[in-house]
């Protein structure tokens, strides 16, 4: 009896959480937000037109989270110092509703890319850099670049290429230090130059499930 009240309690209990964090995002208030805050540099709709920063659109709204409270809270650095700037005054409200928003948009479709580098790129997405101790990108990032909810690991599928040579640059110099456990620190810190180059254009190429058909 006391077990059953106890397991009666316990999902009664995480059902309020869920409505309670569920009441805390309002959609309309993160569109405002991000036509506020986020648009000019990650497009209307979280598409990014600039090689050098990333789409937002359809990202898991916990991972936009995470980094934007790091950015606010001066735990994370962009070189220009615009993240920090624009989330600095965010409210945890606020950036849990832009940032279910962003999810809810459409992610970006696959750039063009030189073919031959991307091709170079699948192998070590998909089946990683045995020799060396590199994990395959998929194993975090999903076989299609969808990327996990909840595991804080991102979709990468139809980012910039530019962009995604930066980011794994960025954690192989250890200049960026967001990743939790140091996976993605000790994974680049493996990886060649020509090797990150040939991973993102492979990522860069990929296409999201949920991409828009052209």
């Amino acid at each position: 009896m006391y077990k059953r009240t106890l397991t009666g309690f316990t999902a009664a209990a995480l059902m309020l959480g869920a409505a309670s964090a569920q009441a805390e995002v309002d959609l309309e208030q993160g569109k405002q937000l991000n036509n506020q805050v986020c648009m000019a540099c990650h497009g209307p709709k979280g598409i990014s037109q600039t090689p050098d920063w990333p789409s937002h659109a359809g990202q898991h709204s916990d991972y936009i989270v995470h980094q934007m409270e790091l950015f606010r809270d001066q735990n994370r650095w962009d070189p220009q110092g615009l993240m920090t700037e624009n989330a600095v005054g965010l409210s945890d409200q606020e950036i849990r509703s832009v940032a279910a928003w962003l999810e809810d948009q459409t992610p970006p479709g696959p750039r063009e890319v030189d073919e031959e580098l991307a091709s170079r790129g699948e192998s070590i997405y998909h089946a990683g850099i045995p020799e060396k101790d590199v994990a395959s990108c998929a194993s975090c990032h999903g076989p299609n670049g969808e990327g996990v909810p909840g595991a804080q690991f991102p979709a990468v599928a139809g980012q910039h290429k530019p962009y995604l040579s930066q980011s794994l640059h960025g954690f192989k110099s250890e200049e960026r230090q967001s990743d939790r456990n140091r996976m993605m620190r000790d994974t680049a810190g493996r990886m060649s130059e020509d090797e990150i180059e040939a991973v993102s254009a492979y990522m860069a190429s990929m296409e999201h499930p949920e991409a828009e058909a052209e």
